[in-house]
This record gives structure tokens, sequence and C-alpha cells, in this order.
């Protein structure tokens, strides 16, 4: 071979190996597309992908214009949106818990009574759900982060917060039957204190758990996809309540009768929960808590290879989004503790109205809850989700006015109170899902347990002083509604107002 040859081959070879090379480097690149999803943050991670845990492909430092499909999506979201094996045991689990707790309202009145407790003891159980609620949802969103960060298995963090809220469950729905048959008001208290750390805990668990593996264009529609299998099981509770109260039975020697059928359907439920959550929950789409140092690593890389990124900063932490997005939350399940509590004694003492009118009344509501959720989940595709919030806070303000007494006409007409009872009914499921879809996009890259868990003792809050300060709102004035609608007035008002001043929304 001459050396002319040998050199032409040489090339050859050293052409070929560099082609191999680059090959490599882009199957690895689409492997990461692949497994990852996309975020709107430049920032790298140690998938190659961006540092949210949405991983993208970075062959190069050219831009590449990336068509959209039908629904307006990007290739990285539409692959994002498409792995979530999650979603079934979700919607088995939300529909349960709000089963299980709708089912318990209309009961719990007969079944404190059935006891041997006073009515007056009906408050104090309602309140210690709240405050379990509350206690549940921070306690159990730290963990559910702490387990994320040091679990080496991925999912683990997930799938063991899960476990535990919904063990949780069946231990308070147990001493809720055990209750009944001991006739134990203390053993009453505790069940509803402990049901309240289940429920709060897996609301954190559910929404931290969505943020991680929902791509941020999706949050809101996704939420309000949970929120409709929310609603659907607040509707079927008290009917499947309704056909429980014709049971008058024993199991294994123990009466089981309309005021204790509640406690072991919960039961039932919570153990299908917790079964099918150890069974087909891996928790693996939440990739939050990898090893930072492998990460570093990554970005040095990335740094090295793409200069473009090298002078990207990092966005700093949304303070006033957060606090803003709280306060909002905070108002309006304030206004949805307020209806719950007074709805039933002020239709009773206003308008005289016997049971089948107040079932009715809150069917429509249920109705009405569910045709707003679907319709958000569609109506986020094509509108900001900071009109949807303002046109949230603006609904349930119109309502709360139309609801406020004239001074020359105390009784409340029933037409007005139907019309602001429906604005604030669906006022509810659309600033809920907003808020809480804008919330995880606001926190950006950081694991959300805490924060979830937070927001959402935030919303326990009022429903713990709901019960009592409500109804001393009411009966001071005469059963006029001036000041207690007043107030939910100013405080969807002062909320209008002071998103109005902003010319761009921190959120």
């Amino acid at each position: 071979m001459t050396p002319q040859s040998a050199n032409i081959s040489g090339k050859a070879n050293e052409t070929s190996s560099l082609l191999s090379s680059r090959k490599s480097s882009m199957a690895d690149a689409l492997a990461n597309v692949e497994d990852g999803y996309g975020s709107p943050d430049g920032k790298k991670n140690k998938d190659g992908g961006r540092g949210d845990g949405y991983a993208t492909s970075d062959t190069g430092s050219s831009s590449t214009n990336v068509a959209s499909n039908d629904d307006g999506e990007s290739p990285e979201e539409e692959r994002a949106n498409k792995r979530h094996t999650w979603l079934l045991p979700f919607f088995v689990n939300i529909f349960l818990a709000c089963a299980s707790f709708s089912i318990v309202m209309p009961t719990l009145t007969p079944y404190i009574l059935d006891i041997g407790a006073p009515l007056a003891f009906l408050p104090w159980v309602v309140s210690s759900y709240s405050v379990g609620e509350m206690l549940g949802s921070v306690l159990i969103g730290y963990y559910y982060e702490y387990a994320t960060k040091t679990f080496e298995t991925v999912g683990r963090g997930p799938r063991s917060s899960m476990m535990l809220c919904t063990f949780l469950g069946v231990i308070g729905s147990c001493l809720y039957s055990a209750a009944g048959w001991s006739n134990n008001k203390a053993c009453l208290l505790i069940a509803r204190f402990i049901q309240g750390l289940w429920t709060g805990g897996q609301q954190a668990v559910e929404q931290a758990y969505l943020s991680a593996a929902v791509h941020p264009s999706k949050r809101t529609e996704y939420t309000a996809t949970l929120s409709t299998c929310a609603v659907l099981g607040f509707v079927m509770g008290p009917t499947i309540g309704a056909l429980l109260s014709q049971t008058d039975t024993t199991i294994f020697g123990l009466p089981v009768n309309a005021a204790n059928s509640a406690g072991i359907f919960m039961v039932v439920g919570t153990s299908i929960m917790f079964i099918q959550t150890t069974l087909f929950f891996d928790g693996k789409d939440d990739i939050s808590g990898r090893s930072t140092d492998n990460d570093k690593e990554g970005n040095d890389e990335n740094n090295n290879a793409d200069s473009g990124e090298s002078g990207r900063k990092e966005r700093p932490f949304n303070y006033h989004g957060v606090a803003m997005c709280m306060v909002i939350f905070y108002v309006h399940y304030y206004s949805f503790a307020v209806q719950e509590t007074i709805t039933t004694p002020m239709v009773m003492i206003l308008y005289r109205w016997d049971a089948l009118k107040i079932n009715l009344l809150f069917t429509g509501a249920g109705i009405a809850s569910i045709i707003t959720a679907f319709s958000v989940r569609y109506l986020t595709r094509y509108v900001e989700d900071t009109t949807i919030l303002i046109a949230s806070i603006s609904i349930g303000f119109i309502g709360s006015i139309l609801l406020i007494d004239i001074p020359f006409n105390p009784t409340l007409p029933v037409w007005r109170f139907l019309l602001g009872f429906g604005l604030i009914t669906v006022a509810f499921p659309i600033g809920r899902n907003v808020v809480l879809g804008i919330f995880g996009n606001v926190l950006g890259e950081v694991n959300q347990g805490r924060w979830m868990g937070i927001i959402f003792a935030i919303s326990a809050f009022p429903r713990v002083l709901g019960p009592f300060v409500s109804l001393e709102l009411l009966t001071s004035v005469d059963w006029q509604t001036w000041l207690e609608f007043g107030i939910t007035s100013a405080l969807f008002g002062k909320q209008l107002l002071y998103l109005s001043s902003f010319s761009s929304l921190p959120i």
C-alpha cells in the first residue's frame, strides 16, 4: 500500500468513527426525549434534559423548529403526557375518598345521636376532621419530599407516601365503625381526625406527583380531570348512602344498620385503595429527588458542548406568586366552607325546606360541579390560566353579592339565593383547579411535596373554624345574610382589585 492510499484509508476510518460517535450521541439524546418530558425552562440536568426533571434532546447548538400536533402540542409535550399509568390508581383513590367524605355528611348527625352524644358534639367532630386534614397535608407533604430525595430507588418515595395515606384511611374507617359498636364518643373524634390526616395527605401527594409527572402546559387540564373524578365521588356518596340506609343485618355478630353503614363502606373503600395502590402505583414519574452530583456533571458537559447555556441564569423563587396563589386558594375555600356549613340550616329556617328539597339542591350543585370541571378541562386548551382565574374570582364575587339580603326586605328571595348559590358552586371548582395548576408552574424546579401540603393546609383552615364562626355570624343578626356574605364579597372583591393593579400578573 502506498503512503497516499494509507493516508486516505486512515482518514476514511477516522470519518467512519466520527459518524458512529455522532449516531451514538444522537441515539442517547433521542432516548432522553423518549424517557423524559419537555419544559419551558432551558436548564439542563443529568439526563441531557432540563433541570426540572423534564428531559429534552440537545443535539447541538443550532435551533430547530418543531412542528405541533392537532392539539397545538409540540412533540416534547405530546411525549410528556403520553405515559400516565398512574392516572387509573389516582382515579380510583380520588373517587373512593370523595365518596367516603360525602357519604358521612348526611349520616353524621344521626350517628352521633345513636352513640349517645349530644348534638353540640357535631361541630367538634366536623372540626376534628379539618384539623387532621390540615396537619396531614403538611406532614405527609414534607414526608413526600423527604422520601423522594432520600430513597435511592426511583418511585419509592411517592409510592410509600400514597400507601401511608391509604393505610391511615383504613385505620380511621375501622375506628369510625367501632365507635358505633362501642358507643364511644372519643373513638369517633379520633377516627375523624385520622381520616382527616388521610385525605389531607392524599391531596398533597396527588398534586405534587401530578406537577412532577405532567408537562407544565397541561397541569391545569389534568387537575381538572382529577377534579371531575372527585365531583363524581361527591355526588355518588349520598346515593350509595341512601341504598345502604336500608341495611339492617349483622356481620360477625356486629350490627350493621342505617347509622353505621357509612363506616362499613369506608372500611371496604379504603381497603381497596390500599391494595390497588400497592399493586398498580409505581411512583416512577417523579424523578425530582435524583442525585445533584450527577446533575452537576451533566451540566458541566452540556455547558462545554453548548456555550449558549453557560450564560443562562437560574430563575429566582417566585415568593410573590406563591403567596398570591395561597391567598386566592384560601378565599375560594372560605366561600366553599361557608356554603357547605350554613346552607342546610339557612334554607330550613328561611324557606322551611324539607330534606327532599335540600337533597335536590345539593344534587343540582353536584351536577353543576361536574359540568364545570369538564368545561375547565377543555377551556384551558384555548384560554390562559390567569384569565380563567380572574373569571372564577369575578363569579364568586357576583354570587356572594346576590346572597346579601336587602335592608328593607330582610328575607332573601328564593330566586336570588338559587342564583347566588349556583354561581358560588361554579366558582369553586374553576378557582381550585386553576390555582393548583398555576401554583405548580410558579413553584418551578423544586420538589413540590411540602408546598402542596402547605396550600392544602391553608384550604383546610377555614373548614376548621367554619362550623363555629359562620353559624355565629348568622345567628348574631337573626339569620340575616348581609354580615356573612358581606365578608365573603369583600374577600373576593379585594382579590379582584389587587389583581387589576398589575399590568402583568406575577403568576
